[in-house]
């Protein structure tokens, strides 16, 4: 992981956690509506400790997690949410690559996450020549993921087994995914602008 990387987009600030981060963090992340659609999150509420765990873990994870980068989403210098690009074991120094992202409620329907996603997948893209594919997953009754997901060209969409387009088994139990490939168009126009 990058720790130095930095992104701007017109409306946000996307760097690395750090501490600082940690009060940003706890106020958002306990909000029972906000966890509802997480996964593999502890339960609601999340004590200050266990905020502070999370953000010190992510903020220098070890190699062994797989995290290529992790990102917290700055708006108006409040963080109210993450992006990060993650390798699963299985994907370890490959072409592929989950991305995985949480925004505050408050800030939800305002085309937001749709803006640091596609600043995170243009820069993952130019920067791993290796990356050639990244998939994400949400739970269907997401409604607003599944649009962050489509509006940036991710398709290919999984229902509880295995991707279109995949050669290896992709088994999903309540949510469905979505997938792009570098260079894929849309509209006759990449993807992504890189």
């Amino acid at each position: 992981m990058d720790k130095a990387v930095e992104l701007t987009t017109n409306r946000l600030s996307l760097r690395p956690l750090n501490l600082y981060d940690i009060d940003d963090i706890y106020e958002y992340t306990n909000d029972p509506e906000w966890a509802r659609y997480q996964v593999n999150i502890p339960s609601v509420p999340f004590s200050r400790n266990t905020v502070e765990e999370l953000v010190t873990m992510f903020s220098n994870p070890p190699d062994s997690q797989g995290i290529l980068q992790m990102f917290a989403i700055v708006y108006d210098g409040k963080v109210i949410g993450e992006i990060c690009l993650n390798q699963h074991d299985e994907y370890l120094c490959s072409d592929r690559c989950e991305i995985i992202y949480a925004l505050s409620r408050i800030f939800w329907g305002k085309g937001l996450m749709t803006e640091a996603v596609k600043a995170v997948m243009n820069w993952a893209f130019s920067t791993h020549q290796n990356l050639h594919r990244m998939y994400a997953c949400c739970n269907p009754k997401n409604i607003g993921s599944q649009r962050v997901l489509e509006k940036l060209g991710l398709s290919g969409r999984v229902n509880y087994g295995i991707t279109r387009n995949e050669t290896t088994n992709f088994v999903t139990s309540n949510f469905s995914g979505y997938c792009v490939t570098n260079g894929m168009r849309i509209n006759n126009r990449p993807f992504v602008e890189l």
